[in-house]
């Protein structure tokens, strides 16, 4: 599919930046399967709606004193092949209503029509042909006429009584009835607006039976994105620098056309990448929104929004000089190319994104993009990165399990030469997970002897004789589990740093209350089958994380706690320290 944009007067003449002329066409032409002109030229009809809004943007324009485009809702060609014209899919009734009144303005103004004969219908008397465009009976029409609600239409020796003309000629009288009473500067400034600064985008299918577009865009009425009418705008302005330069041919203009759009859509592939748009535009539904929203703060600190009703992100881009466009457009690309490419940077922008409790995004390194080495960057990320890695609190789950997060994600994703893995951690919903139960009853567990002797050893004095005389039991009623499992509570082992590692949210889901060795198998079938497991995770279901003394395979103890506590804390610390050094180093240099 091919978009361009195109003002009024290029939309009907056939001049070199002619719609018609880019397709090797003559004029529009209007199937049988398209259902006929029905604009309501009443006070609340589209036609009146369509006038009001022009009337208005011409206002604004004057207003202003300098051009201010006006945008139309896009329309659907085809170029059939063997053909002189283009097929009509999706829009007839603009194109229709523009071509009245073009007629009426031309008529009012004297000027040449540059509609005439640009419309063509398959299957209805072409009453454009005959009376529209034809000045004398156009004349007949707007100061003659008038319907008749038993004859319709009488014009000399013809009669028209049907739907279509009714409706044709409606919104002939009303535009006419709108436009005869403007004084002549005004009509001709009018007249002007209307031709030049009022833009129309264009859509031209290929290869796909025209019945089957016009069925799933009037089924669906799926309007143009914001990306799709900015990449109609790239193409269409940037070509026309060369459309200017009378010395390249209409093929080198059409071959110009062809590498920028083949440019943008290797640019929306890469976004659009399952990676790239979890990684950088994650919270955006349109990632190349996302993507050209950060272009055009690179160009002016302006920040956009989704779902805008007018368009602003494309206004904006329509405002700038193309040769600006393209150059942000491309600049942006390829440093988020390279940074992603880049495993420190990578690690680095994706804890800052990721982190539990991050309002961090792409539109926040805006000002990064314009430092002069890659070398300064790399400065400024470290220092974002140390700013929000939590070193020297008192770490609890309870009190603050967000740095708890904070410093695994750290350990997993800093520490390490190899690119983390961000895509799946955000996929899978990595989350906290408890490696000692927090209710060892919990899904009908069966407790053994060194179970009780865990949590014997883990409650406080004050709680070991109430809490082993519970678990001397052959079973225990729901209010002697709570007891023990308070005990567990208060002595702090259970929301214990020590007691914490990162899972997916499912297997946290399944594993429920399961002990270490249920939790171990899960994770064991993971690694074997390829799954994603951040490093801290393996080292702790391995027990690979302790230098010596790791005790029984099948459980997880409070030595393990006391342990796995000191050897988080002193990579958090060295993690910090390595950090700060590489920041001296570097500000020294």
């Amino acid at each position: 599919m091919a978009e361009l944009i195109y003002n009024v007067k290029n939309i009907f003449s056939d001049n070199i930046d002619g719609c018609l002329l880019d397709y090797d066409a003559q004029y529009f032409h209007i199937a049988s399967y398209q259902r006929g002109y029905k604009w309501g030229s009443d006070e609340n009809g589209a036609v009146i709606i369509l006038l009001n809004d022009l009337h208005d943007a011409y206002t604004k324009s004057v207003t202003a004193k300098k051009q201010l485009d006006y945008y139309l809702q896009y329309i659907t060609l085809k170029k059939v092949n063997d053909t002189n014209y283009l097929e009509v899919i999706d829009g007839q009734q603009r194109l229709t209503t523009l071509s009245i009144m073009l007629s009426v303005l031309s008529f009012l103004t004297k000027k040449d029509n540059i509609a005439k004969n640009r419309l063509d219908y398959a299957v209805r008397s072409n009453f454009f042909e005959k009376y529209i465009y034809n000045p004398e009976k156009l004349e007949l029409l707007l100061l003659k006429s008038e319907w008749n609600r038993e004859n319709g239409l009488v014009i000399e020796d013809s009669t028209f009584n049907n739907q279509d003309t009714f409706y044709l000629f409606g919104a002939l009288k009303r535009c006419f009835a709108y436009f005869k009473d403007f004084e002549e500067t005004k009509l001709q400034q009018f007249y002007n607006f209307f031709c030049n600064q009022v833009q129309i985008i264009v859509n031209v299918v290929e290869h796909v039976s025209s019945e089957k577009v016009f069925a799933n865009l009037n089924s669906n009425k799926i309007p143009l994105t914001e990306a799709e009418l900015i990449k109609a705008l790239f193409i269409t302005k940037y070509a026309r620098i060369a459309e200017n330069d009378r010395t390249k041919s209409f093929r080198e203009i059409q071959e110009q056309r062809l590498i920028l759009g083949r440019r943008w859509d290797e640019i929306e592939n890469w976004v659009n990448d399952k990676e790239i748009r979890m990684f950088y535009f994650s919270s955006f539904n349109d990632p190349m929104f996302g993507f050209l929203s950060l272009a055009a703060k690179n160009i002016k600190n302006i920040s956009f929004k989704e779902n805008m009703s007018h368009h602003e992100l494309f206004n904006f881009f329509n405002q700038q000089d193309i040769q600006k466009i393209q150059e942000e457009i491309y600049n942006t690309f390829w440093i988020l190319k390279d940074w992603f490419k880049d495993t420190t940077v990578y690690n680095r922008l994706g804890y800052l994104f990721f982190h539990k409790g991050s309002k961090i995004d792409i539109l926040d390194f805006v000002e990064s993009f314009k430092y002069d080495s890659k070398e300064n960057f790399n400065n400024e990320l470290l220092k974002k990165v140390i700013e929000y890695i939590p070193v020297g609190t008192d770490y609890n789950y309870e009190s603050n399990p967000t740095e708890i997060h904070q410093i695994l994600l750290a350990i997993n994703a800093l520490q390490t030469d190899t690119k983390f893995n961000f895509y799946s951690y955000v996929k899978e919903k990595w989350t906290l997970e408890h490696i000692f139960p927090q209710k060892p009853e919990g899904k009908k567990n069966v407790l053994t002897e060194s179970d009780k002797a865990n949590i014997n050893e883990m409650v406080n004095e004050e709680d070991k004789a109430k809490v082993k005389q519970v678990l001397n039991k052959k079973e225990r009623k729901p209010e002697e589990k709570e007891l023990y499992t308070d005990a567990l509570k208060r002595s702090g082992y259970i929301h214990h740093l020590g007691n914490m590692c990162l899972l997916s949210n499912v297997d946290n889901i399944l594993n429920g209350c399961g002990f270490y060795d249920e939790k171990r198998t899960k994770i064991l079938k993971r690694i074997k089958n390829g799954g994603f497991i951040p490093s801290h995770t393996i080292e702790v279901f391995t027990k690979s994380i302790f230098d010596e003394n790791p005790g029984d395979f099948t459980r997880w103890n409070k030595t393990n706690i006391d342990e796995h506590k000191r050897i988080i804390e002193n990579r958090i610390l060295e993690l910090a320290t390595l950090l700060k050094k590489e920041e001296s180093k570097n500000e020294s240099r």
